[in-house]
């Protein structure tokens, strides 16, 4: 288990006063944190405007009150970001904590309650400053996983671009290969609505842009779109996370790039002119 040092000083106010009163007031007036049921599933999305961990993580919270012995299931599946749910008591400690037990990098706990009362549910990441929908779901009872397929990891940004930056590099040794080829990975900073062009060019290699949701789903793909044998994307923001991987249409290709990325549509080369 990948336990975290996560709660903030508001965090174990809230809940000391929350056990303190639970017994005078309604839990409807004194409980702090959005509530979850079993059986219910809650849809949300972490930003840069939530609370964070000690380690930089954004996270939510959403409250359940169990009985003794009592066998619960927690869920929390993102295509956005690496998945991690912990699961606290009525007293602020971590008492389980899961980082792909989901598959394909979801999270998934089985825990049977020590005692009755109040427990919190945080939903959050394992990796700092990560983005993104997820989907919650509580229920009682001891539930496999959705899936088994193991998690195939984030890839290691280089950094983040917005509209307007632009950065020169090389590509080649020491970066990681995927499958034969080198490659390199970059943050996309966009706002949704927003639309920017990303051009890779190279004189050296036949560039090639890959445009990815989150870890694991590629939504877009060009070659040499950018004339030559340089590749562009167009891309147009919906309130995901983005991440450009960069790497060549040939096998071991390496060599100096320019990558930029331009405010606004620019067109798309339909026939290939690369003669590489």
């Amino acid at each position: 288990m990948n336990f975290k040092t996560i709660l903030t000083t508001a965090t174990t106010v809230a809940l000391m006063a929350t056990t303190a009163v639970a017994q005078e007031v309604p839990e409807e007036e004194v409980n702090p944190f959005p509530p979850i049921a079993f059986g219910e599933t809650i849809s949300g999305f972490l930003t840069a405007e939530d609370d964070t961990l000690a380690d930089g993580s954004y996270y939510e919270t959403f409250l359940f009150t169990g009985e003794q012995g009592e066998s619960v299931t927690v869920s929390l599946n993102s295509l956005d970001f690496n998945a991690h749910a912990l699961l606290a008591d009525s007293m602020d400690t971590i008492v389980f904590a899961d980082g792909d037990g989901g598959g394909s990098c979801n999270a998934h706990l089985n825990y049977v309650l020590p005692a009755a009362g109040f427990y919190t549910v945080f939903v959050t990441t394992l990796t700092p400053h990560e983005t993104g929908e997820f989907q919650v779901s509580l229920n009682k009872g001891t539930l496999a996983a959705g899936s088994t397929r193991p998690c195939a990891g984030f890839f290691d940004k280089k950094g983040t671009l917005a509209a307007g930056d632009s950065t020169m590099g090389t590509l080649g040794p020491p970066d990681p290969k995927l499958g034969p080829s080198y490659y390199q990975v970059w943050g996309l900073e966009l706002a949704e609505g927003q639309t920017v062009t990303i051009d890779l060019q190279s004189i050296i290699f036949d560039a090639r842009l890959t445009l990815y949701r989150g870890f694991s789903t590629a939504v877009n793909m060009n070659d040499d779109g950018g004339g030559s044998c340089n590749a562009r994307l167009v891309v147009t923001g919906d309130g995901h996370p983005y991440e450009v991987l960069m790497t060549t249409g040939k096998e071991e290709e390496t060599g100096p790039y320019l990558l930029r990325v331009t405010e606004g549509a620019l067109p798309i080369v339909q026939v290939s002119q690369c003669e590489g």
